[in-house]
């Protein structure tokens, strides 16, 4: 059995209540289980790692540097005074950072740091939390460039108002976030929070490299109500308006990832299985994000590799033993690094795929119906 990928994952944890747990807990313990969700589970954390509960925080969030999205984790609430612990929760899976999933560290030291080396004078390798780091920071500065998330986000609940004018053409939305992966609801929800129309999956039509949303009527359940012929019972209800705010509420996944199993079929009967579309190029285009992330991110690595290739901020240095001599130059001061030959090159390749990829995004974002 090949062992699980050892790499930083988080658990969440949410305290809806916190005020009524403060009565009789002060902290929160984490066990973790490396053998699935049956355990056995162990404590990770300890007496002085404990979370601290704080009143009026709901979310809490434990970070594993040693995790795998194999592992299971789960809390209990912990009295520390009086030794008194709760009911465990549900396990579930560590999760990973989206930015990792986009690259991990191991495709950027194989394919953008090959050849380097990565260890300080001593011989010791970099700490993995300095390549996480510029990994994160890398899609960070990426999603602000594009102006479109990199990362795989859920929205819930992302509410868009009715017009009139789209509402007879189909119901033409376009989503605040995309690229999109997946669409997993749409409903109408009246003033009240009062649902009144969830739609079913065949109803639903995404283009999802812009965000389009449109609701073309089938022949479910649902089908009787045709827009903008019977089905405007929607107008009927505030008369003349033309303008209704937050009337539809979209929950969705947006992003580059790829779409769940049987998202594509179109004539499921389950409506818990999201809805989605085949997009080739968007597929093409993960490869294309994750090579600018690659760049991007080894930045940091080059710079710290080079101040200590012979120590840092040393461009030169000289041994001499019993009257032999050598010296060792190299590239580095205040205005060269050490691998300065890769970052000119991978910085040219930036300047070309960049400003392309920025006008495709931007552009595609103002397009109207």
């Amino acid at each position: 059995m090949a062992c699980p990928t050892r790499q930083p994952v988080t658990f969440d944890i949410e305290v809806p209540d916190p005020a009524a747990v403060l009565v009789d807990y002060d902290q929160i313990q984490v066990h973790r289980s490396v053998s699935g969700s049956g355990g056995p589970y162990a404590e990770v954390t300890t007496a002085t790692t404990r979370i601290p509960l704080q009143a009026g925080v709901t979310s809490y969030a434990y970070e594993d540097p040693n995790g795998s999205t194999t592992y299971y984790y789960r809390f209990r609430f912990y009295n520390s005074t009086t030794l008194a612990t709760s009911a465990f929760s549900d396990p579930v899976p560590g999760a990973v950072d989206p930015a990792l999933e986009i690259l991990s560290v191991e495709e950027l030291k194989e394919l953008y740091l090959f050849g380097i080396d990565l260890s300080d004078d001593a011989g010791n390798p970099f700490p993995p939390a300095i390549f996480e780091h510029y990994i994160r920071s890398a899609v960070s500065a990426l999603e602000h460039r594009l102006d479109i998330p990199i990362r795989k986000i859920e929205v819930e609940q992302e509410r868009q108002d009715y017009y009139r004018e789209d509402y007879q053409n189909y119901l033409w939305i376009e989503l605040d976030q995309h690229p999109v992966i997946e669409i997993d609801q749409v409903t109408i929800v009246l003033p009240g929070e009062s649902v009144v129309q969830v739609f079913e999956r065949d109803w639903i039509h995404i283009d999802r490299l812009t965000g389009q949303l449109q609701l073309v009527p089938g022949t479910g359940t649902a089908g009787t109500i045709l827009l903008g012929a019977s089905g405007a019972w929607l107008p009927l209800i505030y008369g003349n308006n033309r303008y209704i705010p937050d009337v539809f509420r979209i929950s969705y996944k947006a992003g580059f990832g790829k779409p769940s199993p049987r998202a594509f079929e179109r004539n499921i009967a389950d409506e818990s299985v999201p809805v989605s579309v085949p997009h080739p190029r968007l597929d093409r285009d993960q490869e294309v994000i994750k090579d600018i992330v690659g760049k991007v991110a080894s930045f940091g690595p080059f710079n710290i590799a080079g101040d200590l290739i012979v120590g840092a901020g040393i461009a030169s240095k000289s041994i001499g033993i019993d009257g032999l001599s050598q010296s060792i130059s190299t590239t580095s001061s205040a205005t060269n690094a050490g691998f300065g030959a890769r970052l000119v090159q991978y910085s040219k390749e930036l300047k070309e795929m960049l400003p392309e990829l920025k006008r495709y995004y931007q552009g595609i974002k103002m397009r109207v119906a």
